[in-house]
């Protein structure tokens, strides 16, 4: 199965590699020191795509688009627990771009047809 890798994130103080794919539905998540292996997987859910990540805080957000409604989703997933915290519905289009605002603020952009940016609280 061919897959194309859209986003990678390095957590250098948890030494951990995280990566997405433009077509899955999961986060793989590798030890830097043993990347033949996998460490952790997770399934994001109602998700047909991932397209970019961002840390902030002890969090990693994921922009993606939805399944069931083909609109974009952003999913704030702790990055101890490796569990989904909340999912953040506000784009029309798969979102693409994360940008954080001194650890207090996400924002998010869409692709061309939302045309919008969001923002964010972080908790």
């Amino acid at each position: 199965q061919r897959v194309t890798l859209s986003f990678t994130l390095l957590l250098a103080e948890r030494e951990e590699l995280w990566c997405v794919f433009g077509d899955s539905t999961e986060v793989y998540i590798w030890h830097i020191k043993d990347t033949v292996r996998l460490f952790h997987r997770m399934v994001l859910p109602d998700c047909i795509g991932c397209f970019g990540m961002i840390k902030v805080k002890n969090q990693v957000w994921v922009g993606g688009l939805s399944l069931s409604s083909t609109k974009g989703k952003v999913y704030v997933i702790d990055a101890e627990r490796y569990e989904v915290l909340k999912e953040l519905h506000g784009h029309g289009d798969k979102v693409t771009a994360l940008c954080s605002a001194e650890d207090r603020y996400v924002l998010s952009g869409a692709g061309k047809q939302d045309g919008k940016i969001a923002i964010w609280k972080v908790d």
